[in-house]
Order: C-alpha cells, then structure tokens, then sequence
C-alpha cells in the first residue's frame, strides 16, 4: 500500500498497544515503524534496475524476518523510552504487530510480497485491494487522529481508534469476499464465450473494490475484460492481447528476461519497435483502465541487450497518468454497471 496508509495503520497500531501508557509516543513510533519496511527502496541507490526489482517488498517484508527482529526492535523501544512504564514484552508485541499488518496489507495488493523470504523468493499477491485506496485509509486516519486528542487511557480514546480498525478491517474483508464472487463471475463469463483458459487473475481497478479487471492466459494470449460487481450478468466482453513469447525465444534465461518473467507470473506481453524489446505487465493494467480503445501500460521496460547479445538488463518506461482528461468519471460510471 502507499506510504500515508502504512503510516496511519502503524500509528492506529502503535496506539492500541502501548498509547494507554505512553500517550502519543505510541502512535509516533507506530507511524515510524509502519513505514520501515518501505525504506528498502533505499537500496535502489546501489543496484541496478535488475537487482532493485528483486530485492523490493523482500527480506523487508519477509514475517519470518519480522519475528526475528521484532524483540531487536522491542529492545531497542525500551532503552530510547526508559522512563517509561512499558515492559519489553509490550514494545516487541507493537513492532511485532505494526511490521506484520504492514506486511499482510501488501500482500493483499498485486505487486507481489516475499512473505517467506529467505526461504522461497516467490511474490505472493491475493489482488484484492488496489495500492491506493481511501476508502480504507480514511477511517485509519480519523480514528487515530481523533483517539490522539482524547485523555490519555480513556475509554473513548480506546474506542475511536479501535473504530478506525474494525471499519478498515472489514473493508479488506469485504474486498477478499467480493474478490471470490468477482473471479467466479469471470470463470464463468470467459466460459460462456468459449474462451479455453489456462489461468485466470482478479484484481480490483483504482481506488475502488467495486469495479474489476480479470486476465485470462488463453495460449499465447491473453484476454482483458472488466467487470462491477452492479452489472447485470457475467462479463463477456474481452480484448486480446498477443503475449508475442517467440521474441524471448532463447532468452529465456537472459538475467533480465528471467527477472521480468519472475515479476510478471506470466501476464505479460512482448513488443518489437525499432530499438528492441518492449516488456508489459499487464496486471497493473494501462492508464485508462481499460476503458478505451488504447492505452499506455503502467509497469512496462525496455530490455537492454550487452555486446553479446545477451539482455542483462532493463530500463523502467514512464508512464503518463492524468487526472484531467475525466478517466476518473469514466472509471465511476463504469463501476455503476452496465
């Protein structure tokens, strides 16, 4: 998620466990810790765009490194706030707390989260919320927020914070159980059509769980459709995508191409121009939700051949996204169905 909503998730956290005994100081070091795991793109300033890729939400937002460091960090809380009445034990259970919700959010996302790294570097993703979402960072804010002006260990200081969790908690679950109803809708309508898939992935537009986007592999293919949980009937209307895999044809292996191909779990599709190589991801979808008849990729790069041949590397393209030309209004009316 983005860096304002680990923060106030952090602080909300941070306030629950030790703010009764230490009043803001709670918060503070829940919004610090919150957004610690965030800190590894850091390491973009000494790797390449290969290494950088790989090592994102990794050892950072690994839980098996989180129980480990969490009692370092416990530790720690307790030296730098020695007058205070908290125990190590409370400290370790904040940081264990605020690291391991920081994680689960992401991992709800759909950029892809090492949760058991170093064991398996597999990216896991559940796609059931988008990377930026008010509808679920809001009640964190408020509820903190409005906890953080009431008496120190008062009920309604407890109560207003609690608030803002359980309403962004069932919010997640909310998204979770409409992303089951979502990617049935999707099974079946591409059934319908005749469609014979491989795999098929949901993942929710911007901002929104109402609205959705499925992919579907159908063998060197794939097919893009939307769908709002309001419109009447299953999805069965699709673009296709030609994924074009024959141009990283014995490249396979290539440390880049391996690299993208590991990011991507196979959403991808493969364009040539006249400098080379276009590399798509088309989980994160273009920036116009698919709404219209073209579209510029959100995650898409340019592989970089060395002397050999050999493509050791990429360039990350950017990506314009614009406000003004009324996507949002589009991406609304669409959601109200059909």
């Amino acid at each position: 998620m983005d860096s304002i909503t680990q923060i106030a998730l952090g602080a909300a956290f941070g306030e629950a466990t030790v703010g009764h005994k230490v009043g803001r100081k709670g918060a503070i070091w829940g919004a610090v810790l919150g957004t610690l795991p965030d800190l590894d793109i850091i390491a973009n300033l000494f790797l390449d765009p290969v290494a950088s890729l790989a090592s994102h939400r990794a050892a950072s937002h690994s839980f098996i490194i989180v129980l480990l460091v969490s009692p370092i960090i416990g530790w720690g809380l307790k030296k730098l706030n020695a007058r205070e009445k908290v125990s190590f034990m409370d400290w370790t259970a904040m940081a264990l707390l605020v690291l391991a919700t920081h994680i689960f959010v992401d991992l709800l996302t759909i950029y892809g989260t090492q949760i058991f790294w170093p064991i398996t570097d597999h990216p896991f993703a559940i796609d059931s919320i988008f990377i930026i979402d008010p509808i679920y960072t809001l009640p964190l804010i408020l509820g903190v927020l409005w906890a953080l002006f009431q008496k120190v260990g008062s009920r309604k200081r407890f109560l207003t914070n609690a608030a803002g969790l359980i309403i962004s908690t069932l919010y997640l679950g909310w998204g979770m159980s409409v992303k089951l109803f979502v990617h049935g809708s999707f099974v079946q309508g591409l059934a319908s059509t005749g469609v014979q898939t491989e795999r098929v992935m949901t993942s929710p537009t911007p901002m929104n769980t109402i609205l959705w986007q499925g992919l579907a592999l159908e063998s060197d293919s794939l097919r893009v459709g939307l769908y709002s949980v309001l419109d009447d009937g299953l999805p069965r209307s699709y673009q296709t995508i030609p994924r074009n895999s024959q141009l990283l044809m014995g490249h396979e292996g290539d440390r880049a191409v391996a690299r993208l191909l590991w990011f991507s779990k196979g959403w991808y599709s493969v364009e040539e121009d006249s400098l080379g190589l276009l590399f798509t991801d088309h989980r994160f979808g273009r920036n116009d939700s698919w709404l219209r008849e073209e579209g510029e990729p959100i995650f898409h790069w340019r592989l970089v051949p060395d002397s050999t041949g050999t493509y050791t590397t990429f360039e990350q393209l950017p990506t314009l996204l614009s406000t003004r030309d009324g996507i949002f209004r589009e991406l609304y009316d669409r959601a109200k169905g059909r």
